[in-house]
């Protein structure tokens, strides 16, 4: 099995305060927390929207300040056996470590009213810790958690502003080596909603897959934006979910075609499930495409609430998940990519079919391997560049014809 690359989220993660961008008040505030974590109490909880950087800040301050990081996420926290023979013992024999020990428990909004036995676990070892004990949430206000808020100092995080996203974002562009428009950047951080993630995740979508994005295309694959739960967090409920019912919801919510949602949880669970429990997780996605070839050959979408639950016993099959970024599967990533360069090639043989008066066959099969050919010759490059009526035609004809060879040879 091949190893996917890095997603762009965990390629250009933070790894030093300065990269983690904005809520500068909430940094100042954790930090001075943990330098004075016994007198101001055991417990912080970060606090804030999704993508605001909760999560990194824990990892970049402990890592600064010299701390172990034992970090833990909602699935763990529902397993008794780990916290009593990992958390507890982290929390109460600091001894046993020769470095100092922050515990972190992230998403515990994650953790239902019915999954009292954790939060009771969480209370107790408020009490007794003998090492600062950290939380993040997205909505901490849940009823059943006000025992844990009345014990815990609150940090709020806020959703980062747009003009801090799209200065991130252009250092990763230039990081990877990418042409990008300012005008794309702010449409990405616009419909991010002040997610740093979630606009990583997207500019990764557009500029991966191509070396220019218009105006327009931007807006046009952006749209999943509009709707109220985006896949990232679809996905991050069905992992989370305490029951199969819930994690059911929550892919059934998802606005993607059920065959593209097969994709997005095939890709992403082989990095979710650790190798012993990959095998029945990949069964239940196995089962659940089987399922969906039938339905989609005999139309019989009233299965459909199937297919879901076989899809939601995947991440039920998985009891403890390693920590990941979901990111684009490869094939629909390599789908758009197709897409995007056949409607380029239209725009440029717009142009080469009044001049040449040629079909469009007659252009893609014999046409564009002759331009390549006569392209390499500098006077005749820059004579067909001249004629060509704007930037974009310009961009279009290195891109598609000179596939951006002549570009980097000059810089």
């Amino acid at each position: 099995m091949s190893v996917p690359r890095l997603s762009w989220v965990e390629k250009h993660k933070p790894k030093t305060l300065e990269e983690v961008v904005g809520n500068d008040a909430a940094k100042k505030d954790f930090i001075d927390w943990l330098e004075k974590w016994d007198e101001r109490g055991k417990a912080a909880l970060l606090h804030g929207p999704p993508g605001v950087g909760k999560t990194v800040l824990v990892e970049v301050v402990a890592s600064k300040f010299n701390y172990r990081l034992i970090e833990t996420n909602a699935s763990e926290t529902r397993r008794v056996d780990f916290l009593e023979n990992v958390i507890k013992p982290a929390a109460l024999n600091r001894s046993l470590f020769s470095s100092k020990v922050l515990i972190f428990f992230d998403e515990i909004d994650g953790l239902s009213a019915e999954e009292s036995n954790a939060i009771n676990f969480l209370l107790e070892l408020i009490e007794s810790s003998k090492v600062p004990i950290v939380m993040a949430a997205n909505d901490p206000w849940a009823p059943h958690l006000y025992k844990i808020r009345d014990k815990a100092y609150m940090i709020p995080l806020h959703r980062i502003r747009p003009q801090t996203i799209v200065k991130r974002l252009r250092d990763i562009c230039k990081a990877e080596g990418v042409k990008c428009r300012q005008e794309v950047l702010l449409i990405i951080a616009e419909h991010s909603e002040g997610d740093m993630r979630a606009a990583i995740e997207d500019l990764e979508l557009l500029y991966s897959a191509q070396e220019d994005v218009n105006i327009e295309d931007a807006e046009k694959i952006l749209s999943y934006r509009n709707v109220e739960k985006n896949i990232f967090e679809i996905l991050r409920g069905a992992t989370y979910a305490s029951t199969l019912e819930k994690a059911s919801l929550s892919l059934s919510s998802s606005e993607e075609k059920p065959e593209d949602l097969l994709e997005w949880v095939f890709e992403n669970i082989l990095h979710l499930s650790p190798k012993q429990w990959l095998f029945p997780a990949l069964r239940y996605v196995a089962e659940a495409d089987m399922l969906l070839k039938q339905i989609s050959k005999n139309s019989a979408w009233r299965l459909l609430p199937i297919f879901y639950h076989k899809l939601s016993n995947a991440f039920l099959a998985i009891p403890q998940k390693n920590k990941v970024n979901f990111a684009f599967p490869s094939r629909i990533k390599e789908r758009f990519k197709r897409i995007q360069h056949l409607k380029s090639l239209r725009e440029l043989e717009s142009f080469f079919l009044k001049e040449l008066h040629v079909g469009k066959s007659v252009f893609r099969r014999e046409i564009v391997p002759f331009l390549r050919f006569l392209s390499e010759d500098d006077n005749f490059r820059t004579r067909v560049l001249n004629r060509l009526s704007d930037t974009r035609l310009r961009e279009l004809y290195n891109s598609i014809i000179l596939r951006g060879e002549i570009r980097r040879r000059h810089t």
